[in-house]
This record gives C-alpha cells, sequence and structure tokens, in this order.
C-alpha cells in the first residue's frame, strides 16, 4: 500500500485515488487520476482532445475521498500539461525550460533515451536530461518536468 504522509495527521493510501477526479485551485478541473509514481500524480482529462497532466506529488493539498486536490492554478497547469506530439527533429537548436521557466539551455542532441542541453557561453553546462521529462514543444521551446534543484542532478562535464 503506497501512502505518503501531508501532514502529521493526514495520510493518503495511492490507492485509493486510481480513477479519481483531480481538481487544482479553484476547482480547476485536472483530469481523472490515470497513475501514481515516486513523485507525480498523472491525470488524463477529456474525451477527444485528451490532455495528460504530469503533476509533482509535493502539490497535492489533500484527499477528500473522491477527489483529489493539488495546489494548483489554471496558469500553473500548462506547466504540468503534456502532449504526446513531440517532433523530436523540431527541437534542435531551441530552448529548453524547466518548471518555473528555468533556462536549461539550447538543445543540442535528442537520442532514444535523453535530451543533451548546453547552457551559457563561457562556461557552459551540459544537461543530460531523461526525454521523459519532455512535457510539450511550443512557441520554439521544449518544456521540461525538471525544476532547478533537479538539473544539478542532469548535469555533466
Amino acid at each position: 500500500m503506497l501512502q505518503y504522509n501531508l501532514t502529521m495527521n493526514e495520510t493518503i493510501d495511492w490507492d485509493n485515488v486510481i480513477k479519481k477526479e483531480a481538481r487544482g485551485i479553484n476547482d480547476f478541473d485536472l483530469g481523472e487520476v490515470q497513475e501514481v509514481n515516486s513523485e507525480q500524480v498523472i491525470t488524463k482529462k477529456g474525451i477527444v482532445d485528451k490532455e495528460r497532466f504530469y503533476l509533482p506529488r509535493n502539490k497535492v493539498n489533500r484527499f477528500d475521498g473522491d477527489k483529489l486536490w493539488f495546489e494548483v492554478t489554471k496558469e500553473d497547469s500548462e506547466t504540468y500539461k503534456h502532449t504526446d506530439r513531440i517532433d523530436w527533429d523540431e527541437v534542435i537548436k531551441k530552448e529548453a525550460r524547466g518548471i518555473d521557466d528555468y533556462d536549461l539551455g539550447e538543445i543540442q542532441e535528442v537520442n532514444q533515451d535523453v535530451i543533451i542541453t548546453k547552457k551559457g557561453t563561457v562556461d557552459k553546462d551540459k544537461f543530460y536530461i531523461p526525454r521523459n521529462k519532455a512535457l510539450r514543444f511550443e512557441n520554439h521551446k521544449l518544456w521540461l518536468d525538471v525544476s532547478r534543484d533537479e538539473a544539478k542532478a542532469y548535469k555533466q562535464d
């Protein structure tokens, strides 16, 4: 049984949230919970034009038995939206951005497993980011589910 302590008095049994509604701030609809892993809650919204959200578990506010509530606004949700339709040839030499618009540099290469980016002009940082961290490609930017702190783990010399 996967459990997660929100506060000292509240525990969520993650098995019970599957197929439940996910809601954000102001009752914003985040779809239905599809999967929970150690870092994320994955939801799906829509019947025809399906959207998937990969929401960090640390954004969970509470589970009331029917709905899983997140500290996420409608605007915030765009950061966590995922599309499976990324043309990987188009992302080369484009910007890579993480959570909170964190700059991950310019995309140099994409292979089966990783996205390689380079940041900086003099002291160049190279990041090897797992491809499954890609959320969407829009406005000439590849958005990744990577925080500033997490990016350090993907940095290599």
